[in-house]
């Protein structure tokens, strides 16, 4: 019997709510971030940020090096363009981001774990960096679980014939909506129950974070809780608010507050 194949609510998606995951160029569903999904948001974002904060450095090289150059004789174009301070931080930022790229592309394809899931040929393949190094049939997928935050795993467990069994392991299954939509197919194609989309599970556990937060706010002060607190965050502010300027003396106690 397959294991259930969610973590929290387990409601058929809706249209609205189809998964709309990554695929490879042949059609195959991607289970997990791909290179680019992971590598683009440091690249066009950290990377940049890094090499300005450096530019001054490669500036200076820049600098150090044009002056060799004009010692040496030369005096072509590009000794005249990097004449000006600011082009030289220019060149040097963007330089150092190019460096940097390189540098940060090689971890991440070694690194890189994801499954490809052939819908027509009901096959998963298990991709280690750039080469597929294990396959199974949909059909031997016993179940197949991840939590949609960063950081988190996919778990997908095979059961096959001669009653072997293994489990791939898919890590950052929670990089983005797309990377867990390749879960949710997998699970519908699979016959497991599809687990809701990334935006719902993740609001749920924001949620759930928030009620154990306000939960030990008011047990520190020794305030009754109530079960609409759990829906209501500023209803539970409102009196907690409340309960704190009854300890300080600022407010008359009500029946059944704490006393100071």
């Amino acid at each position: 019997m397959k294991a259930s194949s969610t973590e929290g609510p387990g409601e058929q998606p809706s249209r609205d709510d189809a998964p709309q995951p990554r695929r490879t160029r042949s059609g195959a569903v991607i289970i997990g971030p791909s290179i680019a999904g992971r590598y683009r948001p440091g690249a066009l974002i950290g990377l940049p940020l890094v090499s300005v904060l450096l530019s001054p450095f490669a500036g200076a090289g820049l600098q150090q090096w044009r002056r060799g150059r004009l010692g040496d004789g030369h005096d072509g174009l590009l000794e005249q363009l990097l004449a000006p301070a600011w082009t030289q931080l220019l060149v040097g930022a963007a330089l150092l981001w190019a460096l940097f790229a390189l540098w940060g592309l090689i971890p991440v394809l070694v690194t890189h774990r994801v499954a490809l899931l052939d819908e027509a040929d009901g096959t998963l393949g298990l991709r280690r960096g750039l080469r597929v190094v294990d396959r199974a049939r949909v059909a031997e997928v016993d179940y197949a679980v991840g939590e949609a935050e960063r950081g988190s795993l996919a778990l997908i467990g095979l059961q096959q014939a001669g009653g072997t069994s293994h489990q791939w392991v898919i890590p950052e299954i929670g990089w983005d909506s797309a990377s867990f939509d390749g879960l949710r197919v997998l699970q519908g194609v699979a016959g497991l129950r599809p687990a809701p989309s990334r935006a719902v599970l993740v609001d749920l556990a924001r949620s759930r974070r928030r009620v154990a937060r306000d939960r030990e706010l008011a047990a520190r002060l020794g305030m009754p809780w109530h079960p609409c607190y759990e829906d209501d965050a500023v209803a539970f502010r409102t009196e907690f608010d409340r309960v704190r300027r009854v300890l300080g003396g600022q407010e008359p106690a009500r029946p059944g507050d704490p006393k100071p």
